[in-house]
């Protein structure tokens, strides 16, 4: 029983009936029930629309005083007339009478006529102030012919001057008949098509079985990305539909394979790379250590050989060695976040006011500014941002320590915002000589110094800058330097997408 009901056969004739009986019944009912009602709702809505655009146009004085100084000797072309209709604007108050069509004697006896007939006076206050209504006349003035059937719009303006449209019903009847023809016409050719349709049919059916065939070529070159298209409960349907099981069954075992040669590959790579990265990191750091170690050595010898023998020497010798050790300790903490930075350690992010953050880094190092003699000026305006808090406050540190040692006596520090898309940039400036485009384009390498006797001097290592390059690609986010006039702009970019929601 069930293989009757999902009988290919079955189903071609089932279409083909179906598809030649909706035809018929759909072709009758627009023809015998929508078509002409259609037509008079369309022309009612032209009629609205050119009430509308006359009311438009009257309420433009400009214009009403053209047409009272005969400059406009015609509303034809002033007012949007889809339907064509005859147009009569009234002024109350001495019956004057503007009009699209040529205007006479009896054409004026018509439009009083109207204008009393339909008793417009109810709609001056009324919510709608027109009213459609269909009417039949023995002749028409307008023509000078036996009269007809008519559309006449009758109502008031915003100005209150009465207009009337007037449009013949033989229009709406002759397109009426028309499209009913055209209808009866289209359906006798829809029922030829559907007989021709039949010899299509088994080519329809036919295009799932050679869908297959392509699909089982592809599943044989080891591609499993296509499927078969099941759209029946048939035969066929269950044929593609085993064919996808099958498919999706292989696929996983390929992948299984694949994904576990890479992650075999990525495993080799990341020990490599970890090999390379602590080879570097012993490398970087027996060559930053060599120079403390090396004066802390000397000096302790000097101790133990008693060329400090006085208690002010002797102070200083240790303050020495206490400096040089407290200079190693930093270096090894920075080089320890770096290193973790590099790794690939978590980000946690927040949202939070970057600048109070800059606010707090700053007062922070009020004591090296007023050292230096610097002024700082920085623009307080609250702006919210997504990141790592702890991390942006280093990136922060990091710039402003920089500028604070390279800025020029009595110069001046800048820190400024520039809002883009999606991102908000940190600008931090400081007077001071350029820097050439070959250190630029080096600054964030890690231990890559532009002046080391000065970077030496107040203890730099070359490491500030990376970690702020390391922290910034954890984020995803732009980073950078470039010169300007006096003086060199470091700059970085944080997410303040959604900020202010």
């Amino acid at each position: 029983m069930l293989r009757i009901k999902n009988s290919i056969r079955l189903k071609i004739a089932v279409i083909v009936f179906f598809s030649t009986l909706l035809t018929i019944l759909i072709s009758w009912s627009i023809s015998n029930h929508f078509i002409a009602k259609y037509y008079v709702s369309h022309t009612k809505s032209l009629l609205v629309e050119t009430y509308k655009s006359c009311n438009d146009f009257f309420s433009d004085v400009d214009r009403l005083e053209a047409i009272n100084n005969d400059e406009i000797v015609s509303l034809y072309g002033y007012v949007e007339n889809q339907t064509g209709a005859s147009i009569y604007v009234i002024d109350p108050r001495d019956f004057k009478v503007y009009t699209s069509v040529k205007l006479n004697d009896k054409t004026a006896l018509t439009i009083q006529s109207i204008v009393k007939n339909y008793d417009i006076e109810s709609l001056h206050d009324a919510e709608q102030r027109y009213k459609i209504v269909r009417n039949t006349v023995t002749f028409d003035s307008d023509l000078g012919r036996k009269g007809g059937s008519y559309y006449d719009l009758v109502g008031y303006l915003d100005n209150d001057f009465i207009i009337v449209l007037r449009t013949p019903i033989e229009t709406v009847d002759s397109n009426t008949i028309f499209t009913i023809r055209l209808f009866t016409s289209i359906s006798f050719l829809l029922i030829i098509i559907e007989l021709l349709i039949v010899l299509f049919i088994s080519n329809m059916f036919s295009r799932p079985i050679i869908e297959m065939s392509r699909v089982a070529r592809r599943m044989s070159n080891l591609d499993f990305s296509v499927k078969v298209n099941v759209t029946t409960q048939d035969e066929i349907g269950v044929l593609g539909e085993s064919m996808n099981n099958m498919s999706q069954k292989l696929e996983n075992t390929v992948s299984e394979l694949k994904n576990s040669n890479i992650k075999l590959q990525n495993d080799i790579r990341e020990k490599e790379h970890i090999e390379e990265m602590r080879s570097e990191f012993l490398s970087h750091v027996s060559h930053e250590l060599k120079t403390p170690l090396a004066i802390i050595q000397g000096y302790a010898e000097g101790l133990k050989s008693g060329i400090a023998d006085d208690k002010e020497s002797m102070d200083y010798y240790c303050d020495v060695i206490s400096d040089e050790a407290s200079k190693m300790n930093a270096l090894v903490m920075k080089l320890i976040d770096l290193n973790q930075l590099e790794t690939g350690d978590d980000i946690t992010i927040e949202h939070f006011d970057v600048t109070k953050l800059i606010r707090e880094t700053i007062n922070n190092s009020s004591i090296l500014l007023q050292d230096r003699k610097v002024d700082i000026i920085f623009d307080e305006k609250s702006e919210f941002v997504w990141a790592d808090i702890f991390m942006t406050e280093e990136v922060i540190t990091n710039y402003l320590s920089n500028a604070i040692h390279y800025v020029k006596e009595d110069g001046i520090i800048k820190v400024w915002y520039e809002k883009k898309e999606n991102t908000l940039r940190v600008n931090v400036y400081n007077d001071g000589n350029p820097i050439s485009d070959e250190d630029l384009e080096k600054l964030f390498i890690k231990f890559y110094k532009v002046d080391s006797a000065r970077t030496r001097e107040y203890g730099g290592s070359g490491i500030g800058l990376s970690i702020v390059a390391a922290i910034m690609r954890a984020h995803g986010q732009d980073f950078g330097v470039y010169n300007k006039d006096n003086g060199v702009v470091f700059y970085f970019e944080l997410d303040n997408s959604g900020s202010n929601v």
